[in-house]
């Protein structure tokens, strides 16, 4: 295991002397390599990841919730028709994984869980709408009522949170699944809670665009991680809700983060309250959703507001600066289908975030952003 691990050092660091390719060239080896982790079990989930010097690891039901949208979308893109068979059989296995009460369990503890639940409803709502199943609707549905009955009654949610305890601002992303299932179902329901939700993370903010409670490990200085998953979650809830205060939001926290952007495209794996880095590695999960938030806000500025040509210019600048270091640091050389085509949690990858780990939520979130470059209108499903 060292002795792989040390390799794997010396090899990355080789790999970021070189350019980077094309984006379809390095999305088409980043989807070859989720379809290596849907094959490293028999049961139709994706592997949580591979661990450098242990294999792959078992299916995961959070993250293979939002590769369904990804793979739905890259079949659309690029008329790969075993995209779109991977798609729905993970979509199938996720209802095997649907506890009685509707909620999906957390991996390790077997727990209900808010966070795992809202992901896996974008993947059954990205199925229903491309096969018009009714099974995955309401396997949505019945997810999306569990999720309705733990709110708190200030409208946050507490106790199946994955952190537990204070409620969680990047549950965010929770409530834009509930604003998706709406829109497809026309349920009314799930907007004014979503909304209440939505108002208790902008109570979180300390500096601007910057939140408390927003980390899985340290609320002092959060992973760019789960600030992106934040910023996404109140901008595409904005767009759906036209609710232009949850939009200005996300746009805040891009906007302290233009300018943490390395001449090379790198960021930090973590940020203070005022902004500093707080970590001396890159969380490549978190530049990866980074460069699609900026992508987002850029085409939403484009069409709100024609005069706003150079604030979209930056963020499609730093998005495809970003984006760029991200396609250096992918392996497509290795003959191991482990390393071969997948993100590392971390740069280096003996960094703290996915330490030694080929994370398939990184590698999801590397193909939505280069799909943004290879074709804009490209989130049909979303997710």
């Amino acid at each position: 295991m060292i002795l792989e691990r040390g390799v794997e050092l010396l090899r990355e660091r080789w790999r970021r002397l070189g350019p980077a390719d094309t984006p379809e060239i390095h999305a088409r080896a980043a989807v070859r390599w989720l379809f290596a982790a849907q094959d490293s079990s028999s049961d139709h989930g994706v592997s949580h990841s591979y661990l450098i010097g242990r294999g792959w690891m078992r299916s995961y039901p959070e993250t293979t919730g939002y590769i369904i949208p990804t793979l739905l979308n890259w079949s659309r893109v690029t008329g790969d028709a075993e995209a779109e068979r991977r798609a729905l059989a993970m979509a199938d296995w996720e209802l095997d994984c649907q506890l009685p009460g509707g909620a999906i369990p957390e991996l390790t503890s077997g727990q209900p869980t808010v966070f795992d639940t809202g992901q896996v409803i974008f993947g059954w709502v990205a199925a229903h709408r491309h096969t018009l199943a009714s099974k995955y609707l309401e396997a949505a549905q019945r997810g999306a009522e569990w999720l309705l009955s733990q709110l708190d009654a200030d409208g946050v949610w507490r106790h199946a949170s994955d952190a537990g305890g204070p409620g969680r601002v990047y549950n965010a992303r929770v409530a834009w699944a509930l604003l998706e299932l709406a829109a497809v179902t026309r349920d009314s329901r799930y907007a004014g809670p979503v909304r209440r939700f939505l108002e208790w993370t902008l109570e979180q903010e300390r500096t601007p665009g910057w939140y408390d409670r927003n980390c899985l490990t340290d609320d002092r200085a959060p992973l760019l991680h789960t600030i992106a998953y934040t910023a996404r979650g109140q901008l595409e809830s904005g767009l759906l809700l036209n609710e232009d205060r949850f939009v200005e939001a996300a746009r805040a926290t891009a906007r302290r983060l233009l300018s943490k952007v390395r001449s090379d495209g790198h960021l930090a794996g973590r940020f203070d309250r005022d902004w500093n880095p707080a970590a001396p590695w890159a969380c490549l999960t978190g530049m990866a959703q980074t460069s699609i938030v900026w992508r987002r806000l850029a085409a939403v500025a484009s069409a709100r507001d024609p005069g706003s040509v150079a604030e979209a210019e930056q963020f499609a600048g730093a998005a495809r600066s970003v984006s760029a270091f991200l396609m250096r640091t992918q392996d497509r050389t290795s003959q191991n289908p482990g390393l071969c085509g997948g993100i590392r949690g971390s740069y280096p990858v003996n960094g703290a975030y996915g330490r030694w780990r080929v994370l398939n939520w990184a590698t999801k979130f590397f193909v939505d952003a280069l799909m943004v470059d290879m074709n804009r209108d490209v989130f049909i499903y979303r997710g």
